[in-house]
């Protein structure tokens, strides 16, 4: 068996090894699965490859001598020939088509992504050698080992066929042994990784569902005030959530929380459930909401995981002495519109999000209204939103949205939707990693 043969039957393996091992890649980019073990491995995937690849020029080189000796002789001259169109074509294709097909680069990937059950040999072969180095990143560390060894296995089979090791058809029945050894290491790898992710789907299929259901299903009706609000889980699910409860046991006010906390997927939408149980316990025991916070922190403390923490601010509103009265354990600060200006409501005292201190005693801050005043509560979701470019929406963006001709007489449900509108706009088709949480209060 020539070269240029078994060189044919290695692109067609290598062309469903990449479709495998790329669908591998993106799989454990998106969940993260596959980072557990750092240690990096043996031998470097890509280092691996491009030994690879340069055995194979050697094993080219070395028929295409052989083939001129026999030229030489006057026996071979059609095959020196045909050796040295295959070498052309080879040489095109590992030096030159990443250059050429350069703008098929996007496409080919977005083939084989989305459609990879129709996807032809061809467009395979093309992702395989302009996508080689990021499908080689993209596979996890502790899988690298078995992708490793997929290729050692390649290798010694195309060895074995090119050195004629055995009679017959062995050389061919040793190389097609050892090649699907090879795929079948990298099926099993790539299921391993199937299982896991679709493990992490339904958790965070269950973590949106605890996420969704804690938050009130209705706008509240409070006389006096306007309120409406949006929670938008990012692809990977959180803990943020917004609530509204009566404060105190009479004439308390009325509350609206908003929270954040720290990780993602269900343990950190457990820790929202504990945190919303906790919240609802405080509130019927005092009106103050720097007592709130306090309480709640001993708690959360106390049974929450070390190093997750929950940022919280608690807004209790009162018409009849037109004022609102906050405390804010590490929240994003309200946005107050008022008589045409926008204010950033800075907190008092500590502001450590709730279970990173024992020992936080929170302060509170009232701050007097006027009819038409506007208050925004929201979490850094908002703010820290990022298009492709990584420049995050801001405050600017939010108060010159504020600022907008009209607006302050528009409903809360209005200003909600334009707003988060707005931050659709700006993020456009960058993937979302943080929930977005807005409350809107307008004074009537």
């Amino acid at each position: 068996m020539r070269v240029d043969q078994i060189t044919d039957k290695f692109q067609t393996s290598m062309g469903d090894l990449a479709r495998r091992a790329g669908e591998l890649g993106r799989r454990a980019a998106d969940s993260g699965v596959g980072e557990r073990i750092k240690d990096p491995p043996l031998i470097d995937p890509i280092r691996y490859r491009h030994l690879l690849v340069s055995l194979l020029k050697f094993l080219a080189v070395i028929e295409l001598v052989s083939a001129f000796l026999h030229g030489a002789g006057g026996e071979g001259w059609l095959r020196f020939g045909v050796d040295l169109i295959v070498a052309g074509i080879l040489y095109l294709m590992w030096e030159r088509l990443t250059v050429l097909l350069r703008e098929r680069k996007a496409t080919s990937r977005q083939q084989i992504e989305t459609n990879p059950d129709a996807i032809r040999l061809w467009d395979a072969l093309i992702f395989s050698l302009l996508w080689s180095d990021e499908i080689m990143r993209d596979i996890p560390k502790d899988r690298s080992r078995l992708i490793v060894i997929s290729y050692t296995l390649i290798t010694i089979g195309l060895v074995a066929a090119f050195f004629q090791i055995g009679s017959g058809l062995m050389p061919l029945v040793i190389t097609g042994a050892l090649i699907m050894a090879a795929v079948n290491l990298v099926i099993w790898v790539v299921s391993l990784e199937r299982e896991e992710k679709e493990s992490l789907q339904t958790e965070l299929r269950l973590a949106h569902e605890v996420q969704m259901s804690l938050m009130p299903k209705t706008r509240p009706q409070v006389p006096g005030f306007d309120i409406a609000a949006i929670a938008q889980p990012a692809r990977e699910v959180g803990g943020d959530l917004f609530e509204y409860s009566s404060v105190g046991e009479e004439n308390g006010g009325f509350g609206v929380a908003v929270s954040d906390v720290s990780g993602k997927g269900l343990q950190a939408a457990l820790a929202a459930v504990f945190t919303s149980g906790a919240f609802a316990t405080e509130v019927r025991r005092t009106a103050s909401p720097a007592e709130i916070l306090t309480r709640m922190n001993r708690v959360v403390f106390s049974h929450s995981r070390r190093g997750q923490f929950v940022a919280f601010l608690l807004a209790v509103f009162d018409r009849s002495e037109m004022k609102v009265v906050f405390a804010n354990a590490g929240q994003t600060k309200p946005l107050l519109l008022s008589a045409g200006r926008t204010q950033w409501i800075d907190a008092v005292g500590v502001h450590f999000p709730l279970g990173m201190q024992s020992d936080s005693a929170y302060q509170e801050r009232a701050v007097l209204l006027r009819s038409g005043d506007i208050i925004l509560l929201m979490t850094d979701g908002i703010t820290d939103a990022m298009n492709a470019a990584r420049e995050p929406f801001g405050v600017e963006r939010i108060e010159q949205f504020l600022l907008q001709p009209g607006l302050a007489s528009s409903p809360a449900q209005e200003l909600v939707d334009q707003l988060t509108s707005a931050v659709r706009l700006h993020v456009g088709s960058a993937p979302e990693h943080d929930d977005m949480t807005l409350v809107a209060v307008k004074v009537a």
